[in-house]
């Protein structure tokens, strides 16, 4: 099975800053991660960064992302 790689912006509300979003998908699903932007203040933050895992996996994580009330948008 190949990997995908999909490079998303992710905007997330206050609630979310101190969690650990991104190890969460990635021992969650088996993805990789790169940040290439980042900016977190106290109030939000916004990240730009690669995932990379298999097609099913990556869906998922997005998935699980907007369930905890991330804004994905594909770059």
């Amino acid at each position: 099975m190949s990997a995908t790689i999909r490079k998303l912006s992710l905007s997330f509300p206050q609630k979310l800053i101190r969690e650990p979003i991104l190890h969460n998908i990635s021992t969650r699903f088996g993805i990789m991660f790169n940040i290439s932007k980042a900016n977190v203040t106290d109030e939000h933050g916004y990240l730009e960064l690669s995932l990379e895992g298999g097609t099913e996996s990556l869906d998922q994580a997005i998935e699980y992302l907007k369930g905890l009330g991330v804004t994905v948008e594909l770059s």
